[in-house]
């Protein structure tokens, strides 16, 4: 739980927030840069001054940074340049009191796969292995509220959505609570369970993840994304494909290895989908969903549609013709073809 009145000057707008969220794992925040979002975690953090915050229900704003069970990981977090990866480990672990949970160096070493770093001088690290090595360093500080801002930027999207998934099984497993900052609207929704979303230093939008970025596509006329949570069903050595199916329909996905992972989430892109009301029967195709349109939007000059397939949701895009010609109502059963998979 998370309850917060700040207000602050800022050289173009006030930052002027009064926020309660009550539960959450991975809490995202999102907006254009300048609005606020940094100095949203430093005011929590106690680096900045707020009126009053409250984390699990208990008064923080009048502790200093030190003593509010808090950890924040800038942007720009040096390690220490005269040890090596395995020596500014191991320093966390030894000198960072008062922790609150039962991670270990080992644990976290193999959790984020950092045992080819542990003996690199930290000088030769690339952005990607600097910022692996700093959340490490995060993590073993032992603290159950942990903020970050912007930690994997540096990362390419494979390993980025690899670290993401690490990141809510730490929040269940250790009770830990994250709030993470984000350009990318992608990677908070693949991670977060509750975003807000800040616009010139004010809360304009909060709730569950799918709710607020449906919104945020929306209004800012963003493309939308879209999440399918799966079982995993079996790898086929023959042609070097998972065949996944659906949690409910057990409709099945054929997709290559690297889009699998522990989170078993597939990020689907607005413009791998295309739509049909009949199924496609001479097609190479092979991950066609029997869904239902549920709405329908012309926005941007084009229709979003919303789609219900094994009780999830699908955003896709269509043009204006494609809508015009196929005629397509809100209650119709669309055969939805995802490509770009296997």
């Amino acid at each position: 739980m998370i309850k917060l009145s700040l207000f602050k000057a800022l050289n173009n707008f006030d930052l002027d927030i009064n926020l309660e969220l009550e539960s959450f794992n991975v809490l995202g925040v999102h907006g254009p840069s300048g609005s606020g979002k940094s100095t949203l975690l430093r005011c929590i953090s106690g680096l900045e001054p707020a009126k009053s915050v409250y984390v699990n229900n208990q008064p923080v704003h009048e502790l200093p940074s030190d003593k509010r069970g808090i950890t924040l990981q800038l942007q720009s977090c040096p390690l220490f340049p005269h040890l090596d990866v395995a020596g500014n480990l191991a320093f966390t672990q030894k000198h960072c009191g008062n922790k609150q949970t039962s991670l270990t160096l080992e644990y976290v070493v193999k959790t984020l796969e950092l045992q080819d770093l542990l003996n690199r001088d930290v000088q030769s690290l690339s952005g990607g292995e600097r910022q692996r090595v700093v959340f490490a360093r995060t993590l073993l500080a032992g603290q159950k509220f942990i903020m970050l801002d912007e930690p994997f930027s540096a990362l390419d999207w494979s390993l980025r959505f690899k670290t993401l998934t690490k990141l809510n099984e730490l929040a269940v497993k250790f009770n830990i609570k994250f709030i993470i900052v984000s350009h990318s609207l992608k990677e908070l929704l693949f991670c977060c369970d509750t975003l807000i979303q800040l616009n010139k230093g004010k809360v304009i939008n909060q709730g569950a993840s799918a709710h607020v970025a449906k919104a945020i596509y929306a209004n800012d006329r963003q493309t939308p994304l879209s999440l399918i949570n799966y079982d995993v069903v079996k790898f086929d050595e023959d042609y070097g494909l998972y065949q996944l199916q659906l949690k409910q329909s057990e409709q099945p996905l054929f997709v290559l290895p690297e889009l699998v992972d522990s989170s078993n989430k597939l990020i689907i892109e607005s413009e791998q989908m295309s739509f049909s009301a009949l199924r496609p029967e001479q097609t190479t195709h092979s991950n066609v969903l029997k869904s239902v349109l549920t709405q329908a939007e012309l926005i941007n000059n084009k229709w979003q549609l919303t789609l219900n397939v094994d009780e999830q949701t699908l955003f896709g895009l269509v043009s204006r013709r494609v809508w015009d010609k196929n005629d397509f109502k809100v209650g119709d059963v669309l055969y939805t073809t995802i490509h770009n998979l296997e």
